[in-house]
Parts: structure tokens; C-alpha cells; sequence
């Protein structure tokens, strides 16, 4: 994780999942950590596909390695930013996966300002933007939840308002903060009771 290491939101949804009996397996994003050191930033939006695509990879080898630890191998994806959009692409796609829980996820990255060629871009967000991944399905609602702070500076507020209705998700399925920013500071709390009564249910 490199400096997310260190990360109070990291450390703290860590240890509270522990806590509660999760096996929980943290990975590190190829071009991120200590990759990160030596890429530079257009061969880091080159790999991007793969690394939203690297989560299938990781539950394979989740079943494969320990699926003892795993009951009836319900697994759950936990993502907020950049690992949010993961759990809304391949996670949202991969039936393996039977909750999933996106914290201030990206919807469209076609609208993100990166200094890429055109052409790039376009592909790039096709194979990375939940907007193409979603479908609207009943079992949503059971599957799904989301959280996102008003006053976050990194991504829109206007994103989680449209997954929600890409989704067909009730207001229950979606947790808003006034304030909080990007990293839910002051919620982390009652957003984790939320995340724990809607997993018991698995």
C-alpha cells in the first residue's frame, strides 16, 4: 500500500472487520506500492484495465488458497475511490461476489480530466467506468450498499445519486454524510454498524 499503509481509514476498517471474524486480504494495485516508484504516470493509465480486472484474479486465488476460511464462499468486496469503481465493474460482474460495498466510487470516467491521448481515454473508461457495468436487477438491493460524503473534494457527490438510480438501490442501500470528506472522518463509526447489520444477512 506504500503510504495507505499508514492510512487512519485503511488501519480502522481493517481492524474492525478482524475484529468481527472477517478474513480480510488487503492487496496491493499493480503500478501502486512500491511499483509505484518506477512508473511513470501514462504507463500507470495503461495498466489500468488490468488492474480493474486483477480483482477476478484475487478471488481465485482467495477459493483457491483458503476456502476453508471462507463459509460457502460468501465474499465480500470492500472498496472506497479508486477501489470502489473495482467493486462496481469486475466485482459487480463476478456472481462469486455476494456483497459488495463501494465507499465514494467513481461512475463515468470518461469525465475525469486525465492527460492521456483522446483515444486512450475513451477506450480506457469503457473497461473501467461502473456506468458500462451496471444493470438494474432486483437483487440489488440485497447485494449492494453505498456511502459518500457531500463535502468529499476528490469525487463528485453527483456520482452516488446516479449509481443509485442505475442501480434501482432504495434509500436504504445508500448512506450519506453532510461532511466527512473523502475519508468519512467523524462516520467511520455508524458507517461500519451500517456495513455489519447489512452483512449479516450473508
Amino acid at each position: 500500500f506504500r503510504e495507505h499503509r499508514e492510512s487512519k481509514f485503511v488501519k480502522f476498517f481493517i481492524e474492525k472487520f478482524v475484529n468481527e471474524g472477517y478474513y480480510v486480504l488487503s492487496y496491493d494495485y499493480r503500478g501502486h506500492g512500491k511499483h509505484a516508484l518506477n512508473i511513470d504516470k501514462f504507463e500507470l493509465y495503461k495498466l489500468t484495465p488490468k488492474i480493474f480486472s486483477d480483482v477476478s484474479e484475487v478471488v481465485n486465488w482467495v477459493l483457491e488458497h483458503h476456502y476453508n476460511r471462507i463459509l460457502e464462499k460468501k465474499i465480500v468486496l470492500f472498496g472506497r475511490s479508486y477501489g470502489a469503481g473495482i467493486v462496481l465493474t469486475y466485482g459487480f460482474i463476478d456472481k462469486r461476489i455476494k456483497k459488495l460495498i463501494a465507499l465514494c466510487a467513481r461512475y463515468d470516467y470518461s469525465t475525469v480530466q486525465l492527460k492521456i491521448p483522446d483515444d486512450l481515454k475513451i477506450n480506457m473508461s469503457k473497461v473501467i467506468s461502473p456506468k458500462y457495468f451496471l444493470t438494474n436487477n432486483p437483487r440489488n438491493k440485497e447485494r449492494i450498499i453505498l456511502a459518500h460524503c457531500k463535502d468529499d473534494k476528490r469525487i463528485p457527490f453527483s456520482n452516488v445519486l446516479e449509481i443509485k438510480s442505475h442501480l434501482g438501490l432504495s434509500e436504504d442501500n445508500v448512506l450519506v454524510y453532510k461532511n466527512g470528506g473523502h475519508s468519512f472522518e467523524g462516520h467511520r463509526d455508524h458507517l461500519f454498524k451500517h456495513i455489519k447489520e447489512f452483512l449479516k444477512e450473508l
